[in-house]
C-alpha cells in the first residue's frame, strides 16, 4: 500500500485541474524519486536558457534597427540603460543554450534514452539541435562586426556545396536583388537575417513543444540495467511504482520546485558569467567600448573568416578536403546522429540500455564525440590555413582507436557481469553489487535529518538570502542615483543579480530533495 503523501495547497489546486483538464497523466506527468538527480534534469536547463533567450531577445530587438546594425549595437551597449550587460546576456545566453543541449544529448546517449519507444524523441532532439545551431548562426551575423559577417557570408558560400540541391534552396533564402542597404554599405541581407532569426526562433519553440509532449507521454527513464529487452517505460514496472520507495511518483510540487530551480540557476549563471566577462566590451574611463569593428569589405578580404566555437568542426571539414567532400561529410554526420536510434536496434542490435551493453554504440558515439572536440580545437588553431586530408585522416584513426580499444573492453567487462552477482532484476546500476547498494541505502537511512533542523537550516538560508537580496537592491538602488547604469556599475549590478539567482536555485534544490523526502 502506497503512504498517502500529504498534500499543499499547490498540489490541491492541481487535483482540482485534473478533474477537469487531466494534468496528471496527460499534460504532465509525476516523476519518481530516483527521478530528482540533477542529470535528469538537463533538459529542463536547456529550456530554461531558451527562456532566457526569448527575454533578453525582445528587449534587444527593441533598440536593433536591421538598417544600420552596427550602429544600433553600439547604440545598444553605449547609450541604454543596462544597454551593455542587455548585450552580454543575449550573447552568453546563446553559447548556454548551445552548449547544455549538447551535453544533454550526450547524457542521453550513454544512458540510451533514445531506445525504442523513444526514436522520435531523439529525431526531434535532434532537429532541435539543428534549428538551434541555425539560429545561432542567424544571430552571430546580426552585429555586422568585421568577423561576424565575414564568417556569416563565407559560410553561406560553403553551404551552397550542400549535396540534393540543397545548396539551391540555401541560394534561394539568401539571394536578394542588388539594392543598397538602408544605410551606406550595408548588406541588404542583414534584414532578411533578422526576420529569419525570428522565424527560426518561433520553430525551436514549436518543436521544443513537441519534444516535451513526447517526453511526457513516455515519463522518465528507467535506471540503466544489463538485463536484455527490459521494458523502458517505468509504467511496464506496476510492482516497483508500487512498492519501492525508490520508484515512488512523487507530487507534481517537487517536480515544479525542480523546473524553478533550473531556471534560477541557469538566468544567475548566465547573469554572472555575462557580468564578470563581458562579451567584447571593455570598460574605459568615458563609457563602454565594444571591442569588434565593423563589417568593412576590403578589411574582410585579409581577415580569416573564423566562425563561432560551435562551427569550428564544420569549418574543419572544408579546411580538409574539396567543399563538395566537406559538404558530404557534414550530411552524413546529421543523418548518422538523427538515424542513431535506429543504428543501434537494427545493426548494432544491442538488447539493454546500459553502456556496457553497448560496445558498438559506445565507441561510435565516443568517435563522434572526440573527432567533434578534436577538429573544433584543430580548426581554431589554424584561422585561415587548409589543413589538408590529414584532418579526416585522424578522424579516421580517432574512430578506428575509439572501436579498438572501448569496444574489446566493454565486452570484457560485458562478459565478466554476465558471470558475476545477478544485478537484482537488473535495475541496479553500474557494477555496484547489491549487497554494497543494500549497505549504501541502510546509511541513508540513518543520516536522514529530522523535519526540525532541516526547517531550521532552510530559515537561517533564507535569512541569508534575504540579506543578500536587500544589498543587492540598495546597491542598484545607488548605481541609479549616480547614473552610473551606462558604465561598468551595471556589471557589478549584474554579479549581485546572478549571485542571488544562484543562491535562490540551491535554496529551492535543497527545499523539493530534502524537505520533500521529510514529506
Amino acid at each position: 500500500m502506497v503512504e498517502e503523501q500529504s498534500k499543499t495547497t499547490l498540489d490541491r489546486i492541481l487535483d482540482w485541474l485534473d478533474e477537469r483538464l487531466g494534468i496528471y497523466g496527460h499534460t504532465l506527468r509525476q516523476s519518481p524519486r530516483y527521478g530528482f538527480r540533477l542529470d535528469y534534469w538537463l533538459g529542463s536547463f536547456v529550456l530554461g536558457a531558451f527562456v532566457f533567450e526569448v527575454i533578453t531577445g525582445m528587449l534587444v530587438a527593441i533598440y536593433y534597427v536591421p538598417g544600420d546594425p552596427y550602429q544600433s549595437t553600439l547604440f545598444l551597449i553605449q547609450n541604454v540603460p543596462y544597454g551593455g550587460l542587455l548585450f552580454s546576456l543575449h550573447s552568453w545566453g546563446a553559447y548556454a543554450m548551445v552548449f547544455l543541449l549538447l551535453v544533454h544529448m550526450t547524457r542521453n546517449f550513454i544512458d540510451g534514452a533514445y531506445r525504442k519507444p523513444r526514436e522520435l524523441m531523439w529525431i526531434v532532439g535532434t532537429l532541435l539541435a539543428g534549428l538551434t545551431l541555425t539560429e545561432a548562426f542567424l544571430g552571430y551575423s546580426l552585429p555586422y562586426n568585421l568577423i561576424s559577417w565575414t564568417a556569416t557570408t563565407t559560410g553561406l558560400n560553403l553551404f551552397t556545396y550542400m549535396p540534393f540541391n540543397l545548396g539551391s534552396l540555401i541560394s534561394t533564402f539568401t539571394l536578394l536583388p542588388s539594392l543598397p542597404g538602408i544605410a551606406s554599405n550595408v548588406d541588404p541581407l542583414i534584414q532578411r537575417f533578422f526576420v529569419f532569426h525570428w522565424i527560426v526562433g518561433f520553430l525551436i519553440g514549436a518543436v521544443l513543444g513537441l519534444h516535451l509532449y513526447i517526453f511526457e507521454k513516455h515519463g522518465l527513464t528507467p535506471p540503466l540495467t544489463k538485463e536484455p529487452n527490459a521494458p523502458e517505460l517505468i509504467d511496464q514496472y506496476p510492482e516497483r511504482l508500487r512498492s519501492d520507495p525508490n520508484w515512488r511518483l512523487q507530487p507534481l510540487t517537487r517536480t515544479f520546485g525542480m523546473i524553478v530551480m533550473t531556471m534560477l540557476l541557469i538566468f544567475g549563471s548566465i547573469f554572472l558569467i555575462s557580468s564578470m566577462v563581458p562579451f567584447d566590451i571593455q570598460a574605459t574611463a568615458s563609457g563602454l567600448k565594444y571591442l569588434m569593428p565593423a563589417y568593412n569589405a576590403a578589411l574582410a578580404a585579409q581577415t580569416p573568416p573564423i566562425p563561432d566555437w560551435y562551427f569550428l568542426f564544420v569549418y574543419f571539414f572544408f579546411k580538409s578536403v574539396t567543399p563538395t567532400l566537406a559538404s558530404d561529410l557534414f550530411l552524413a554526420w546529421a543523418v548518422i546522429t538523427a538515424l542513431f536510434p535506429f543504428i543501434d536496434q537494427y545493426v548494432f542490435r544491442h538488447k539493454a540500455p546500459h553502456p556496457v551493453m553497448r560496445p558498438a554504440a559506445i565507441s561510435l558515439g565516443t568517435g563522434f564525440i572526440v573527432s567533434f572536440v578534436v577538429n573544433s580545437i584543430w580548426a581554431d588553431l589554424t584561422p585561415g590555413r587548409d589543413i589538408g586530408p590529414i584532418g579526416v585522416e585522424v578522424d579516421g584513426l580517432i574512430f578506428l582507436l575509439s572501436f579498438a580499444i572501448l569496444f574489446p573492453t566493454l565486452r570484457f567487462l560485458q562478459g565478466r557481469s554476465v558471470k558475476g552477482e545477478h544485478l537484482s532484476g537488473g535495475l541496479r546500476r553500474g557494477f555496484t553489487s547489491t549487497k554494497a547498494v543494500d549497505s549504501v541505502q541502510l546509511n541513508e537511512s540513518k543520516m536522514k535529518v529530522s523535519p526540525r533542523a532541516l526547517i531550521r537550516s532552510l530559515e537561517l538560508s533564507a535569512i541569508v538570502l534575504l540579506i543578500l537580496i536587500t544589498y543587492m537592491t540598495i546597491r542598484l538602488a545607488s548605481i541609479l542615483a549616480e547614473g552610473g547604469y551606462t558604465t561598468i556599475l551595471q556589471f557589478e549590478g549584474g554579479q549581485l543579480i546572478g549571485t542571488d539567482m544562484i543562491l535562490a536555485g540551491m535554496l529551492t534544490y535543497i527545499y523539493v530533495t530534502f524537505l520533500g523526502e521529510q514529506r
